[in-house]
């Protein structure tokens, strides 16, 4: 059976799973081994976004399966997935060049990209034969990021060619008025990186945004609306009017549900429950324009954890005085859109909870993007945390600013479907489900447990609907909801992500995964994994298929995802591309890498 996968995650839902492959099974992957069919090159090392896929698609008269991935040198390629020829390829402009200010200083060591172009994951509609696509392009071809314009590009899947009557759409200067007395909003691209996939909703391409600079009153998430109809910015909001939310999601795409709502997950910022929605779950309705209302995007329902600064209040007036002192006196810093200044107060020594306990602060839920199971109601997200969240579809609960303290935090998790659970790793001295966030207000081990993506959820025959995270420093973990939309833990891996980092705090980003399989059977999730820490560093990445509903048992007893084949055996090198994911389609998987090539792999 042909499959497309035409967004992120190959669905709306965001599940991570294809339940059409025939060829990829377990059996066969033991029995014959993997190797790499084709080696698809681009014109830029560092690939963000993930790769697309059509099948039987007419080009030249004759019919391809294609590949399509774009690049952070702003070009988007076509191949032929079982021959390797490039059909096409379409340059979009001069992209963005490296620079400290929009990724960190080089003292920090995260120089690795060389251009940021189109870090987003394109979207397609194959009805109309339009790929759309987010391009960060230097104006002035100067390269420089304050001469940086977000442009929306709908380009022919046969061609390449922009479609007619659908230029180059800057995204410059929109508005968005938040009402209740509030400024009107303004977007500049020079302060916006566009990370998050991109999504179709009620005629609309859904483009969302992030920041530079988490540290000021400019850092904002924004979401547009572009109506493709009139090929216009329909409608806008912004995630926060005081500062911070940027929506990243680790690259993941707002999942949309089958009744138009766009669920987006919101990073570290400001609440209020009004005009302010940081560290966020976030449900948008997109209305489109019925004259004489104009189109809009308004909140239809949110969720929210605890902030953190609730997380970090010391109580101690004394210390928290010295956390302000400090920060004023680093001065205003461009930062990424996952920033928070206490982690960084941490790392140089200062202890704001005055040798109580080590602060955990930068929380940021909005590293996870959202995975929608609407057959039982309800939506799963995580994040830098390590904590799962499951939310009612029907109703996420509303979180008002009375429910971020200590005390209201068991009503305010009583909003949720099921309770919330360590989800990305495990420590015997951290209660399981814990009654509040002050319970796990540590590192366990010394090191990060952030999941970065969104979980893989699969109906599987043998364990009911399951799913699976691999937070970063730690295993891929298998889990499946129970009746009472709770999660039980079923097994993890023995390999974990960035196995070479042994000081703290660890590596980054953790596991990169998808799924296939034959319906509930025949499942296998295929990995990702760097060996080093791969947001300060090119590293070497580790690929492994597992077996995604057949357990064995650790020595201990408890359940182990067992391997069914590892590039380490076999002396694979590749360069483990951050936030980026591979996809299993139609017999082949496809891996994005950080050193310009696109592998074809499939069975030997």
């Amino acid at each position: 059976m042909n499959m497309d996968v035409p967004t992120r995650s190959f669905d709306f839902a965001r599940t991570g799973a294809n339940t059409a492959e025939t060829v990829l099974t377990p059996a066969a992957v033991q029995a014959k081994g993997l190797k790499v069919l084709q080696t698809l090159r681009t014109d830029d090392p560092r690939i963000e976004a993930q790769p697309l896929y059509l099948s039987g698609v007419n080009i030249g008269g004759k019919n391809h399966n294609v590949i399509y991935e774009a690049t952070m040198a702003n070009t988007i390629y076509a191949w032929d997935a079982d021959t390797g020829q490039q059909l096409w390829s379409k340059n979009l402009g001069m992209p963005i060049n490296e620079s400290p200010d929009i990724d960190m200083p080089a003292t920090n060591g995260h120089p690795i990209n060389v251009k940021w172009g189109i870090l987003s994951t394109p979207v397609i509609d194959r009805a109309a034969g339009t790929l759309y696509a987010c391009a960060w392009i230097s104006t002035d071809k100067s390269g420089k990021w304050q001469s940086g314009e977000h442009f929306l590009a709908a380009l022919d899947i046969v061609t390449g060619a922009i479609k007619p009557g659908k230029p180059l759409l800057s995204l410059q200067s929109q508005i968005y008025n938040p009402g209740s007395g509030q400024p009107v909003q303004k977007f500049l691209s020079s302060e916006r990186k566009q990370r998050a996939a991109l999504a179709l909703a009620n005629g609309a391409v859904i483009i969302c945004f992030g920041t530079i600079a988490e540290g000021d009153a400019l850092a904002q998430g924004w979401v547009m609306a572009v109506d493709i109809a009139t090929w216009a910015v329909a409608a806008t909001w912004v995630s926060t009017v005081n500062g911070g939310g940027g929506i990243w999601m680790s690259g993941a795409g707002p999942a949309i549900q089958t009744d138009g709502s766009i669920w987006l997950v919101t990073g570290n910022g400001s609440f209020d429950g009004g005009v302010d929605f940081g560290q966020s779950v976030v449900r948008l309705r997109y209305t489109p324009a019925q004259p004489p209302n104009a189109a809009s995007l308004t909140v239809a329902g949110s969720w929210t954890p605890w902030a953190d600064a609730a997380r970090v209040a010391t109580g101690n007036p004394q210390a928290e005085a010295k956390v302000a002192k400090m920060v004023a006196s680093m001065g205003k810093i461009p930062k990424p859109s996952n920033f928070r200044m206490l982690p960084q107060l941490v790392r140089m020594g200062f202890d704001p909870m005055e040798n109580v306990n080590r602060p955990w602060a930068d929380q940021d839920l909005g590293a996870s993007g959202i995975v929608l199971i609407e057959s039982m109601g309800i939506a799963l997200v995580s994040g830098k945390d390590g904590i799962l969240y499951t939310l009612n579809l029907g109703g996420p609960g509303n979180t008002v600013v009375a429910d971020l303290t200590t005390a209201a935090t068991p009503a305010n998790y009583a909003k949720l479907a099921s309770p919330p659970i360590l989800y990305t790793f495990y420590d015997p001295n951290i209660p399981p489900a814990p009654a509040n966030p002050t319970e796990i207000n540590h590192l366990s081990g010394n090191v990060t447990h952030h999941l970065h993506g969104t979980p893989v959820a699969w109906l599987s025959a043998a364990h009911g609907q399951m799913h699976f995270c691999g937070g970063e420093n730690g295993n891929l973990r298998a889990w499946t909801v129970n009746p009472d939309k709770s999660s039980s833990y079923l097994g993890c891996s023995s390999a974990y992500a960035s196995a070479n980092c042994v000081n703290p705090p660890g590596g980054m980003p953790g596991w990169g995964i998808c799924l296939s399989a034959n319906g509930k059977q025949d499942g296998i999730v295929w990995a990702m994994i760097p060996y080093g820490d791969a947001n300060m560093t090119l590293t070497n990445g580790r690929f492994l298929a597992y077996n995604a509903s057949q357990l064995a048992a650790f020595q201990g007893g408890s359940g182990e995802i067992v391997p069914l084949w590892d590039s380490q055996t076999w002396n694979w090198n590749y360069l483990h591309p951050k936030f980026n994911r591979p996809i299993a389609v139609n017999g082949k998987i496809i891996v994005p890498t950080y050193d310009g090539r696109v592998l074809v792999v499939g069975l030997a």
